[in-house]
């Protein structure tokens, strides 16, 4: 199934559209991130696409006084909420110690291995190209690093997959490409971070919840709703759709996965 892709641009404006309302929540996947960081006092760690700043302030209290925490991110509208949050907190909050700065994932403006982890959540699937994404955080890991990937995971499944992400695609409208997490594993291979060690999640949703989260249009959640009731009888998308009264109940597989610098 070919469709357009969006560039680096349209995701920059669909962000921008939605920061003011945009959550960035906490949830058990972003715990597991912290968990799989194992950060140490004194560590410097960088999260990419940084948003509001959900995974950079949950690191900060693992860095301790004199670490760091780096946030970056594309979309200035993003980062502003991040820094709105971070003057909000007290004055010796783990917060404060956050940096926030413009970033382009795919050139990012560090010196090699200037990092201990670097973390990236549920973003991945926004690189307009993933490898030299991931090659980027490997090249500013130090040997022995951990990268720290949370995503949402396609069926392995190849006319699942496309499905799913075909639905994506529909309802947000900055979906590049979500992958299998053995496809996630070989890139990650690929770019010297093998992962060690990987956690799974269940997530359930109702189809009108998916939608609000990304300001889906009338228009295409109605297709979202077409397409899901078609696959009621034989899961086509790997969401497993199930009428739920009016609306319709969705289950998508989230991962997250750390992989280690070679070196």
């Amino acid at each position: 199934m070919s469709e357009p892709r969006p560039s680096s641009q349209d995701v920059q404006q669909h962000f921008t559209a939605r920061a003011a309302t945009y959550q960035g929540a906490g949830d058990e996947t972003l715990a597991a991130m912290v968990e799989f960081a194992a950060l140490a006092p004194e560590m410097v760690a960088l999260d990419v696409a940084t948003g509001t700043g959900a995974v950079a302030f949950e690191l900060a209290p693992g860095v301790g006084q004199q670490g760091r925490v780096v946030g970056v991110d594309l979309t200035m509208a993003m980062l502003q909420r991040a820094a709105e949050r971070r003057r909000a907190s007290a004055a010796h909050a783990p917060e404060r110690r956050v940096q926030l700065a413009s970033a382009d994932t795919t050139r990012l403006p560090f010196r090699d291995a200037s990092f201990a982890v670097v973390a990236c959540r549920f973003s991945v699937h926004h690189f307009t190209d993933a490898v030299p994404g991931l090659a980027e955080m490997a090249r500013v890991l130090r040997p022995g690093g951990r990268l720290v990937i949370g995503e949402f995971c396609l069926p392995e499944d190849p006319d699942q997959a496309a499905r799913f992400n075909h639905l994506e695609r529909l309802r947000n409208p900055s979906h590049v490409e979500a992958f299998s997490e053995s496809r996630l594993r070989a890139l990650m291979a690929d770019v010297g971070c093998p992962v060690r060690a990987v956690r799974h999640f269940t997530r359930q949703m109702t189809a009108s919840s998916w939608a609000s989260t990304a300001n889906t249009s009338p228009e295409d959640e109605a297709e979202i709703r077409r397409l899901l009731r078609a696959s009621l009888d034989d899961d086509q998308t790997g969401l497993a759709p199930v009428r739920d009264g009016d609306d319709i109940r969705l289950t998508r597989q989230d991962i997250i996965l750390w992989g280690q610098r070679a070196g």
